[in-house]
């Protein structure tokens, strides 16, 4: 079975922005430590969606 290149990038972008919302909501809440690890995650996030986005662009 063959997977589409452009399904597969939807997948990731919304499994990321998914990652990134929940990362946020929880931001809300947190303490300073927890507030600055999930900054860092969504840091990470960010990056690679735009590493997932940058890659289609060579399909």
């Amino acid at each position: 079975m063959t997977t589409d290149p452009l399904s597969t990038l939807i997948h990731d972008v919304n499994s990321k922005c998914a990652s990134l919302r929940g990362a946020a909501a929880l931001l809300r809440k947190a303490s300073k430590a927890e507030a600055d690890e999930l900054v860092s995650l969504m840091a990470q996030e960010a990056r690679s969606l735009a590493a997932a986005i940058e890659s289609y662009k060579g399909i």
